[in-house]
């Protein structure tokens, strides 16, 4: 097997190539360095958001690659290679974040039977979330007969999870129906599922009319509307708008629509990446729109309750996602270098709401 990375134009996402960088044996791992396999990981519409947000949030900071070239982060696991001279131990799997590449090396610190945060130098100002990897045992709640429903839905369902959590931090702001876009979304999904077992909040999805049959059977929103339907909306209701389109139009008519109503206005994903274009948003009526950013209410949570209370929480309500998100996506699998660009051009330009991908390189 050979080893190779895909990598894509910062920004023209739809302009890939294959490399091939030295194979693991012909690298010279310095102190305190160590090398995983990547074995397989999901591509969906949230890679995207990472690519088109890369230089905003840092993204590109994690797999740096040369000049207008960037390397995505996906979500995936990986086989320790060769442990160097590191408290890693060769064969042992781990979940975190990857390049689309055939190998990463890691500079492991606080190793324990939990996992290791890498503490490479280019990634020491980011994110600590993402620089996190968990030994995938039993003991860490991994149920290894559901390692693609991980790979794929976790990280989604994570954010889903997190958004519930911050909005029934703040009272909702004292919303009367909480509104979300791209309601196919996984991240859409995961957020309706957790709405879903709240009393007493109406949750509205938006989507298009091709998606509007399959987020209607998933009977976790209770309105699903085209995007050319908002109006129908009553406007003297007080609404939270989750954004997950990034689409500015859109956001302009909802903004408009209900004034002074929008309590709160939430920019998550950029599901729809070429409508970017329109008013400026803090022009607008109503709540200004804030980027939510999940590492920081999960940073939150864990001081107010501990790290052991909110992981035995989400661990519950992920369970009980699981339960149910088989019915409605299936997780399509599949291995090699065409697999790989046939995935990410797939989720690029829009796959159907009821599937996810893995590949295996």
């Amino acid at each position: 097997m050979g080893h190779y990375s895909l990598e894509v134009i910062k920004s023209k996402l739809g302009e890939t190539r294959i490399t091939t960088p030295p194979a693991p044996t012909d690298i010279v791992l310095q102190s305190g360095e160590a090398i995983i396999q990547v074995d397989k990981f999901a591509l969906t519409a949230n890679n995207i958001t990472y690519g088109v947000a890369g230089d905003m949030i840092g993204y590109w900071q994690f797999f740096p690659a040369e000049a207008d070239w960037g390397r995505i982060p996906v979500w995936g696991k990986g086989t320790v290679l060769d442990p160097g001279e590191t408290a890693l131990t060769a064969g042992d799997e781990y979940y975190g974040y990857y390049p689309m590449s055939s190998y990463l090396v890691v500079k492991p610190e606080n190793t324990s039977p939990r996992g290791f945060i890498d503490g490479a130098e280019h990634r020491a100002a980011l994110p600590p979330a993402y620089n996190q990897y968990s030994l995938m045992s039993e003991e860490n709640g991994f149920d290894r007969s559901r390692d693609n429903q991980r790979m794929a839905f976790y990280p989604l369902f994570v954010t889903g999870f997190i958004l519930d959590d911050y909005l029934f931090d703040n009272d909702f702001f004292g919303a009367d129906r909480i509104i979300l876009s791209s309601a196919s979304s996984k991240t859409s999904i995961s957020l309706a599922f957790m709405l879903s077992k709240r009393a007493g909040k109406t949750c509205t999805g938006l989507t298009s009319k091709a998606n509007k049959a399959f987020v209607e059977s998933l009977n976790i929103y209770q309105d699903v509307l085209t995007y050319d339907e908002v109006a129908q909306l009553p406007a003297t209701e007080k609404i939270a708008y989750v954004d997950m389109a990034g689409n500015r139009s859109l956001l302009t008519d909802i903004h408009h629509h209900f004034g002074e109503n929008v309590v709160c206005s939430c920019g998550v994903g950029i599901t729809h990446r070429d409508a970017r274009d329109g008013d400026n948003p803090n022009t607008l009526p109503g709540a200004p729109q804030t980027m939510f950013f999940a590492p920081t209410q999960i940073q939150k949570r864990n001081q107010d309750w501990g790290p052991e209370k909110f992981q035995q929480t989400l661990n519950g309500a992920w369970d009980s996602f699981l339960d149910n998100v088989g019915q409605w996506i299936t997780i399509d699998e599949g291995t090699g270098q065409e697999a790989l660009i046939t995935a990410y051009e797939t989720v690029l330009n829009g796959a159907p709401p009821n599937q996810a991908y893995i590949v295996s390189l």
